[in-house]
């Protein structure tokens, strides 16, 4: 009986297990089928929303059909136009084809003309630069001209001093000749009145002698019949008489004579030195004449080689500025010119270009 109830109980519990497994195993069920059921609610709504867009795209087929319709109402309408467009469109590709062809050919000028200009603006650049060395060195030139010709200037200014001061000497060589002659012409008038009283004292001493001569010989013819020894004595006294007073006026007379003869002759000698010494003024005045006279030919032969060398600079530096300003117009016209003949060629190979092109097109 226990055994009966224990087994009862072992199978109640059995029961009970099972029970609750298969509780367990319902409660997942029914979690499962809940989570199932929201997903196909989730789902019904998914496709209640599908249906509605079906809906909306039906209604919208259905207007594109209406639309299709009328136009397929205007289908050969839309045909012309259609080849209408095709045509533009081919045009339009071909014009397009044509202007990226202009595009290139201008590119292609575009960068000949800027290696023209930069051939262009480099060679003006060097010509520039050899006018500029040019002109430099023509500077340095005129400096060294211009150097000389102060220099020279310099030297005129200085033997314009010396000029002056060479006609300050020739004046006063000239007032010292002046004073020398008037100086001279005083000696020699005093000298000619001195040769006048020389000639005189000697008149006066001729008549005197033959006056005593005339005297002796009365004397002497008066007594010749007295002794010789009264005549003597006679003579004698009387010769002493007569001889004493003209003795001693010839003794006054003499040392006079001889003063003036002596005066004469320093007179004399003075008149030599002053002529010397006025040759001499008159050779030194010719000698500064003469060299003052060379010293300003001199400079004027400088100053006459300076203008003409500062003349046959500016001769040539007017040349050859003439000459750059020449070669630099040529220049750039070459330059020109070779633009101008690529910028030309360009331009017929863009046409001959184009040409084709629109020949192919319209054989398209």
């Amino acid at each position: 009986m226990n055994y009966e109830i224990y087994c009862l109980i072992k199978k109640l519990e059995q029961h009970v297990q099972t029970l609750s497994h298969a509780r367990e195993e319902d409660k997942n069920l029914t979690q499962k089928l809940k989570s199932e059921l929201e997903n196909c609610s989730q789902e019904i709504d998914y496709l209640q929303d599908q249906l509605n867009l079906r809906n909306e795209e039906m209604d919208s087929l259905s207007e594109c059909v209406c639309s299709l319709q009328l136009k397929l109402a205007n289908l050969e309408n839309m045909e012309e136009e259609v080849t209408r467009l095709r045509e533009e469109l081919e045009m339009s590709n071909a014009e397009r084809f044509y202007l990226l062809q202009q595009l290139e050919n201008k590119e292609l000028e575009i960068e000949g003309s800027a290696l023209c200009i930069e051939r262009l603006e480099e060679s003006i650049a060097s010509v520039g630069l050899e006018h500029q060395f040019e002109i430099e060195s023509m500077k340095l030139d005129l400096i060294a001209v211009e150097q000389n010709y102060f220099e020279a200037k310099k030297s005129q200014d200085e033997t314009a001093q010396d000029s002056a001061m060479m006609n300050e000497l020739i004046h006063d060589l000239e007032l010292r000749i002046h004073d020398a002659e008037k100086v001279i012409g005083s000696l020699e008038k005093e000298n000619e009145n001195l040769r006048e009283q020389v000639q005189a004292s000697e008149l006066n001493a001729k008549t005197f002698s033959e006056k005593v001569e005339k005297l002796f010989r009365g004397l002497l013819a008066n007594n010749d019949d007295s002794s010789p020894r009264k005549e003597d004595d006679s003579a004698s006294g009387c010769c002493g008489d007569i001889l004493g007073p003209l003795l001693i006026k010839l003794a006054t007379v003499g040392p006079s004579d001889v003063d003036l003869t002596d005066k004469m002759r320093e007179t004399a000698g003075q008149i030599k030195n002053y002529e010397s010494l006025v040759n001499q003024l008159k050779e030194e005045l010719r000698m500064e004449k003469l060299k003052a006279k060379e010293e300003a030919e001199d400079l004027a032969q400088e100053m006459a080689e300076l203008r003409y060398q500062l003349t046959e600079l500016l001769e040539e530096e007017r040349k050859h500025r003439a000459c750059v300003e020449q070669l630099s117009l040529q220049r750039i016209a070459e330059l020109e010119a070779q633009v101008e003949k690529e910028r030309m060629k360009s331009f017929t190979e863009a046409d001959s270009k184009s040409i084709t092109v629109f020949e192919h097109v319209s054989e398209a």
